[in-house]
């Protein structure tokens, strides 16, 4: 078939984890499906090299790397299609080697993190998972009691590190609380754009020292890796928050554990973790496991039924594009198509 396409009867598909049902029934009906089942678990490494030997089409999810090993042991490997933004976790330049197109997805889930992020903000501010797990022990004894006191956000300072569209997003539900809402990006707004959207700049070291919540909506670039370190956290009031649904090694997290126990900041909500799924150790730090004051999600910002359906119905299209002949919607590699090459500064 080659990177151009032609179609091509019943091309064997595999799938190293469940997807949404229409995307897989679309799937069943154009080929030969090779499905890892189970969510309870992970497909091992072995499993993978093995179940992919016959396979024409590899569907890509984040969980799974698809590294050199994983392309070379693929003998008539036509297309990898992720369901992904970026395919980070697959070695892109090993399957251009190949002549192998990899897809991707449009960046369209920015509504929906930008909406899991506000409600990460409001559930630590409120503390919603210590309240119900006070209720849950049998520890409601007052009414008007000060066992549980959460943070209100009106009339709060919000400074959103990254106003891009899920910043934006944050902005936007925070000013319906009636929040101030402080920024910080690479390239400053025009001052028509900040009066138009009602935020107002603030240097990074300044956005820390006066926002009463920070909320971290960054790319992970070279630039961004480490960002809030021990010295910044060191900048942020004793009673803030800090909010992080971009990537994890933005943060130190080892610094952030320490300045929470020694209650030199109020909370944290993190949904992203420097060591993630398949690291081996993912997940939080262990120290932040007891912390009461740390609400923790398993990296969930784009995990609506919704948008997870229409990422892997866009997944779908990309490879339905393909075995018609034509170049598919969103190629990683456009090189293979005589394109230039994409270029991005994202890490993670």
């Amino acid at each position: 078939m080659g990177r151009t396409g032609h179609v091509m009867e019943h091309p064997k598909i595999f799938i190293p984890q469940p997807i949404p049902a229409n995307a897989l029934r679309r799937l069943q009906e154009i080929g030969d499906v090779t499905l890892f089942e189970r969510l309870d678990s992970r497909i091992t490494r072995e499993e993978v090299l093995a179940a992919v030997a016959d396979q024409h089409i590899l569907f890509a999810l984040g969980d799974i790397p698809y590294d050199e090993a994983v392309i070379a042991a693929s003998a008539d490997l036509r297309l990898i299609a992720a369901m992904h933004v970026s395919a980070t976790f697959v070695d892109i330049a090993a399957a251009t080697r190949r002549g192998v197109p990899v897809t991707g997805i449009p960046n369209t889930l920015a509504e929906t993190t930008g909406e899991f992020t506000f409600a990460l903000l409001v559930s630590t501010a409120w503390r919603i998972p210590e309240a119900d797990r006070f209720l849950r022990d049998g520890r409601w004894v007052q009414n008007q009691s000060q066992a549980i006191l959460g943070s209100r956000l009106f009339g709060k300072t919000v400074g959103i590190v990254g106003l891009g569209r899920v910043g934006l997003g944050v902005a936007r539900r925070c000013q319906a609380m009636g929040m101030k809402i402080c920024y910080n990006k690479r390239s400053r707004l025009s001052p028509e754009e900040e009066a138009e959207l009602g935020v107002e700049y603030r240097e990074l070291e300044d956005l820390l020292g006066e926002s009463d919540i920070v909320v971290l909506a960054t790319l992970l670039t070279i630039d961004t890796k480490g960002l809030i370190s021990a010295e910044r956290l060191a900048l942020m009031k004793p009673d803030a928050i800090l909010i992080n649904t971009s990537r994890g090694p933005v943060v130190d997290e080892e610094a952030l554990e320490k300045a929470l126990v020694e209650g030199r900041l109020r909370g944290a909500g993190l949904d992203v973790y420097q060591r993630e799924i398949p690291e081996p150790g993912h997940g939080p730090r262990p120290g932040l496991l007891g912390l009461p004051n740390v609400v923790l999600t398993p990296h969930i910002g784009s995990a609506a039924r919704e948008t997870r359906a229409e990422m892997a119905d866009r997944t779908v299209d990309n490879i339905e594009r393909f075995l018609a002949g034509e170049r598919p919607l969103d190629v990683l590699n456009p090189e293979l198509y005589g394109e230039a090459a994409v270029q991005s500064e994202r890490i993670g």
